[in-house]
């Protein structure tokens, strides 16, 4: 009998062992996993305790078993010390492993130990004495007094480490409840072995079964954290995988293996248990759309799926593996589809030349992108509404005679009924005999016709009516644009016919003109030798007016070549000083009694052309002109305004009314009221064809001020002494675009 007991405790502490050992040297393959380190630690301190208590067992002298008690009692105390620090690892609870928090733990984890080492007489001692127990005599450690405190003491930790367990197996929204019991469960067998031993519930006080119970249970525990992945990774998805969802849902571990699914998925797939599968074995490249985010389509099927991939993490934050749902968003890629393709397709309907291009563009997008079987643009010509372009199913099954709409002929043609009242209607095709169609949508196309679309079944769905609604709006704005179109050719066509007529017309005027001006000068001169010389100063009249309405033709000529002129055939860069000093040389000419002062204090260019003396030089003589004094005030300056140059001409006149400002550049007015009513009207056209303004302000204590704003121009000078300003051509275009209104 001593034989067989103290065999089995031998044995088994042997095998203990050698497991603990075995455990520990395996977990250090796996120190990836959260706690696997403390878990090595933990196996190797259960092997050494196995090695402890069978050496204690097999020794004979009581003193080296009461060392050897000491130093299983102390690889003990570190089991639990290691046990608590595994627990808080896995629960998640790392800030605890801090010193404030765990030097108090692993003191009341080795208190045993302490006494021991640090106790003396009968509170501390640990004496080997030989006991007989059912008929077994063996020698046993026997404790002091104080053994059963410490040894409670002792246990606080291992229950703490249970109390967390706990509360991590219940945890809310816990993923790793069945890993965290099995680990409970197997962690339980030794902590049972040690209660019934502390007890008395032993073969024998000298046997402690407890550290090969501990040994056995470490296999329990590394295999829960390694080896089974239906307890890690699968059981991840099980809080969030619903088999009922319509969409497919897959949990995907790291090597993109399938390890559960729900029915959508495995539809989804074309597999009846895809559990175990590579992803790209089932559906080759469906990881790399997963990988990318997009939309996507799932082999020869016209679903389309968004995938949307949640990490599965533990409790660490680390990923063990992915749960992809792939939403079913196929009606919401084909609205994309359809919206895009008819945004595409604006461009060309507006770019369409014929009404006839617009009709078979519409209807080709109708069939093609609308999914509809048929369709067709009914357009009007005199009062009929005539087929333009229709789908080859209308044609091969409806009779002619429907294809036309009239108030006349066919009063209650839906399509005339479409077009007179503007509002879109589903019309029934089954009473019809029109099979295969069993209803059409007749669309409106604004003065132009209606669009009608065919579908099958018995209604039109929303969505199918609203982009129906965008495509015959659309269509309706490429007729319009062809409309225009055509006006517009025909206009410019006009506009140019007319003005072909005008130069013609001005041509022959303006020579016939010079030819008789020459002919009257002539003749005047031919007369004057003849003429007495009181008498000649009515040829030196003719001579002159011959001279002035020789200039004026060609005036007449400059004119109408810059109206006729393109923007950017009009302007040129003009001297503004020299032009200024010209037309003030000329006004001193004309009039005897007037005085100009001219202020300039720069070299000043403008955009305009050789029209700009005539223009300065209408407002100059409208300031003589009007002007009661007896010697006239003329005031010329040039101030700068951002870009633009404003030409300053001042007069000490009567003034002019705030009305008469806002009528005077006006075709109609008298020439009493300007002296001369062409001249400010030509300078109003001029101005505007300049792309500058003019107006007149109140002269301070007398008179007016006519300002003309003028674009300034570039020039070389300028341009070299700044970078950044272009040469004056570019200037010039520029001016011409600028929109400048005051």
């Amino acid at each position: 009998m001593d034989v067989d007991i103290a065999t089995v405790a031998i044995l088994g502490n042997a095998g203990g062992a050698l497991i603990g050992f075995a455990v520990a040297i395996t977990a250090t393959r796996y120190q990836d996993v959260p706690g696997a380190r403390q878990y090595s630690w933990l196996a190797l301190a259960g092997g050494s305790w196995c090695a402890v208590s069978m050496a204690k067992i097999i020794a004979s002298n009581p003193a080296v078993i009461e060392t050897a008690y000491v130093i299983a009692r102390t690889v003990s105390s570190q089991i639990i010390a290691l046990w608590i620090i595994l627990v808080l690892v896995y629960t998640g609870r790392r800030s605890w492993l801090r010193p404030s928090r765990l030097i108090p733990l692993l003191i009341v984890a080795n208190a045993d130990v302490l006494l021991l080492l640090l106790g003396q007489g009968r509170f501390g001692q640990a004496i080997a004495v030989p006991v007989t127990q059912n008929g077994v005599t063996l020698l046993a450690v026997q404790r002091g007094v104080a053994f059963a405190a410490t040894l409670t003491i002792s246990y606080l930790p291992v229950l703490l480490g249970y109390g967390f367990l706990i509360e991590f197996l219940f945890r809310s929204g816990n993923i790793y409840r069945r890993q965290t019991a099995v680990i409970g469960a197997g962690t339980a067998l030794p902590m049972i072995a040690a209660l019934l031993y502390d007890l008395g519930y032993t073969p024998h006080p000298a046997i402690d079964f407890t550290p090969g119970v501990f040994a056995v249970s470490m296999l329990f525990v590394g295999w829960a954290l390694f080896e089974d992945e239906s307890l890690s990774v699968t059981t991840l998805s099980g809080d969030t995988l619903v088999d009922n969802l319509p969409d497919p849902v897959i949990a995907l571990n790291d090597d993109c293996v399938i390890i559960d699914y729900n029915a959508a998925a495995a539809s989804a797939l074309g597999h009846p248990e895809p559990n175990g599968e590579h992803l790209d074995n089932i559906a080759p490249g469906l990881s790399e759309q997963i990988e990318r985010g997009e939309v996507f389509s799932l082999g020869d099927s016209i679903t389309y799926y968004n995938p949307q991939t949640t990490s599965l993490t533990d409790q660490f934050g680390t990923e063990r593996g992915r749960l992809v749902v792939l939403r079913d968003v196929t009606g919401q890629q084909r609205r994309q589809d359809r919206l895009e393709a008819l945004q595409a397709a604006t461009q060309q309907f507006i770019e369409a030349e014929t009404a006839e291009a617009v009709a078979e563009m519409a209807v080709e997008f109708a069939t093609a992108v609308l999914d509809q079987n048929a369709a067709g643009v009914f357009l009007e010509e005199d009062s009929v509404l005539e087929p333009a372009v229709i789908s080859e199913t209308i044609e091969n099954n409806v009779e002619e005679e429907l294809l036309y709409g009239s108030p006349t002929d066919r009063p209650e043609s839906k399509l005339w009924q479409t077009y007179e009242t503007g509002e879109i209607q589903t019309v029934s095709l089954e009473q019809d005999g029109l099979d295969p169609l069993d209803n059409a949508l007749m669309l409106p196309l604004g003065s132009h016709g209606v669009m009608a679309i065919t579908a099958y079944g018995s209604t039109f769905a929303t969505e199918d009516r609203r982009y129906a609604a965008i495509l015959a709006q659309t269509t309706q704005v490429a007729l319009d644009q062809v409309e225009r179109e055509r006006e517009l050719r025909q206009s410019r066509s006009s506009v140019k016919r007319r003005r072909e007529q005008i130069e013609f017309f001005n041509g022959i005027l303006r020579h016939s003109l010079h030819n008789a001006m020459v002919v009257i000068r002539g003749r005047a001169e031919h007369i004057r030798d003849d003429v007495p010389s009181p008498k000649q100063r009515h040829l030196d009249s003719i001579s002159d007016w011959c001279g002035t309405l020789t200039e004026m033709s060609e005036t007449i000529r400059d004119i109408n070549n810059t109206v006729t002129a393109s923007e950017a055939e009009r302007l040129d860069t003009v001297d503004l000083n020299a032009t200024l000093r010209r037309s003030i040389e000329s006004l001193r000419v004309e009039y005897d009694s007037v005085s100009v002062s001219c202020e300039l204090d720069g070299e000043y260019s403008v955009q305009a052309n050789e029209l700009l003396e005539e223009v300065l030089l209408s407002i100059l003589r409208n300031a003589v002109d009007h002007n009661n004094a007896d010697t006239p005030q003329v005031t010329v300056s040039v101030q700068q305004a951002g870009d633009w140059l404003q030409v300053r001409i001042a007069d000490d006149g009567p003034g002019m009314s705030d009305e008469l400002k806002t009528k005077v550049f006006e075709r109609g007015l008298s020439p009493d009221q300007t002296a001369d009513g062409f001249g400010l009207y030509f300078v109003s056209v001029m101005m505007e064809l300049y792309g500058g303004t003019l107006w007149f302000e109140d002269n301070r204590p007398t008179g007016t001020v006519a300002v003309l704003e003028l674009q300034q121009a570039v020039t070389s000078s300028k341009a070299g002494d700044d970078p950044q300003s272009g040469d004056t051509e570019t200037a010039a275009t520029e001016a011409q675009t600028k929109s400048h209104n005051r």
